[in-house]
């Protein structure tokens, strides 16, 4: 079969191309530090990839749950402990008080420091942390705990301007949340939680109702031991959280690895192919141009 000039020449195209194209993969490659830019590069890995980089992604917010949740549970565990210094504090007080050698002076002395605590313990309720109420269930926008005040500036009563007995949760894996806050309504009940015990004991020292004062010791050890069973609780929930956020970094850590395996170019392969393929280009140019130079000595004789 006779072999035409324009099928020397179509063949020489591809034999030029070929390499070239090959150079532009291996340049693009080298530029990006990836071996697979498209998914044409390796349907297969590409697969394989898009598969690793969602688990990543997915894992890095559970990671990033974590931090926000144990961020959240620190505040609230630092109020908590800020609540029982007060609450022993308050009943240091009233076992002094208590005792029948107190002058009704001395008692109202220390209903005034009792009232320091109680507009501080009142402060711990309505805890703000970044512009959110931590001690108000699901209303965080809103101040959980309203007082109203005596003419003399004291507390004189208290409400709840919403349910603070909702719950907030993070997702730290997959169909696994935790919740990161103590609602409000578990530590400072309105009915006998420490506001109410405080202001009793207040009231009963300004008073000088011994027997009032006596009663408050109960309340107050009643109170306590709400603040330290939440504490406890919201202790064990944060040691699963550093539990799992170990677990998790170090997942996003292999998954990490390997999507470098797969995906990040071998630059020493890669230039060992690029010489190769300047190489074949360079050779295909100068065959080409052999055979052009033939068609034409070939056309003119």
């Amino acid at each position: 079969m006779r072999v035409t000039n324009n099928q020397y020449y179509i063949q020489s195209l591809r034999n030029i191309t070929r390499p070239a194209q090959d150079m532009l993969d291996i340049q693009n490659q080298l530029s990006s530090g990836k071996r697979i830019n498209s998914y044409s590069d390796d349907p297969g890995g590409a697969a394989i990839l898009e598969k690793y980089k969602s688990t990543r992604t997915e894992t890095h917010q559970f990671v990033r749950n974590i931090e926000d949740g144990k961020i959240w549970m620190n505040q609230t565990e630092s109020a908590l402990a800020r609540l029982e210094d007060n609450l022993i504090r308050a009943k240091s007080l009233t076992v002094q008080a208590a005792n029948s050698s107190n002058s009704s002076a001395e008692r109202t002395n220390i209903g005034n420091e009792i009232n320091q605590i109680l507009e501080d313990v009142l402060s711990v309720a309505n805890t703000n942390f970044r512009g959110k109420y931590i001690f108000a269930g699901l209303y965080t926008n809103t101040r959980p705990y309203v007082e109203t005040k005596n003419a003399e500036g004291k507390i004189e009563s208290f409400g709840a301007a919403n349910d603070s007995s909702g719950s907030i949760s993070r997702a730290i894996d997959e169909g696994i949340n935790v919740q990161i806050n103590v609602p409000g309504q578990s530590v400072f009940n309105l009915t006998d939680g420490p506001l109410a015990t405080l202001m009793t004991l207040r009231d009963s020292l300004y008073n000088n109702d011994v027997d009032g004062i006596q009663e408050s010791l109960d309340s107050l050890d009643a109170a306590l031991e709400l603040s330290l069973t939440s504490r406890t609780e919201l202790g064990s929930r944060m040691q699963r959280m550093e539990t799992t956020q170990f677990f998790q970094e170090s997942m996003e850590v292999n998954y990490t690895s390997l999507i470098s395996e797969i995906e990040d170019a071998d630059y020493a392969e890669l230039s060992i192919r690029l010489a190769t393929s300047e190489a074949g280009y360079r050779a295909a140019i100068a065959t080409s141009a052999r055979i052009v130079q033939t068609s034409l000595v070939d056309l003119l004789t």
